[in-house]
């Protein structure tokens, strides 16, 4: 990992373990929400740079929040696993619109964040959703093939639901 991602990695573990701790959370959860934080800013960084989610940040960080979670905090995530399926049928029916990694980061995002783990979603597509309508409206037909970067808008929508 470069340095400037590994910088934001631990910006992002700071920030997720700060809402975490602010919210009350301690032990598992808080290291949960600690790598989880590192991995979805360092994903957020390099697909703005360089429009893919590297499986190495993603994966690792998707089985360490499992472990972490534990089997109770699992089965609260059990809505957003059915829109991360969704998701994934989206991504093989329509792969220019959706990318595998979105759909591994979304699963991230599930895995990580239990019960908000759905409203995180809905905030995050519905974000990327708004960017792509104005990006519409400012640059007319010429934006609808414009590729749009996901991965930010999930972050954000993570921050979001943790925040509230």
């Amino acid at each position: 990992m470069k340095k400037t991602t590994t910088f934001i990695a631990l910006l992002g573990a700071a920030l997720f373990a700060g809402i975490g701790l602010a919210d009350g959370s301690a032990g598992l959860a808080l290291a949960r929400l600690a790598v989880f934080g590192a991995a979805v800013s360092a994903v957020a960084f390099v697909d703005l740079r360089e429009h893919r989610i590297p499986n190495r940040i993603v994966l690792p960080a998707a089985a360490v929040c499992v472990l972490l979670a534990g089997p109770a905090s699992l089965r609260e995530s059990v809505p957003a696993l059915v829109l991360v399926g969704g998701l994934l049928v989206l991504a093989f029916l329509q792969p220019a619109a959706l990318g595998m990694g979105d759909v591994k980061e979304a699963l991230l995002i599930a895995v990580a964040l239990g019960t908000l783990a759905t409203p995180a979603l809905l905030v995050g597509l519905t974000l990327a959703a708004l960017a792509g309508l104005v990006l519409t409206l400012r640059r007319g037909r010429a934006a609808l093939g414009a590729a749009l970067p996901l991965a930010p808008f999930l972050a954000a929508g993570a921050a979001i639901a943790l925040l509230t």
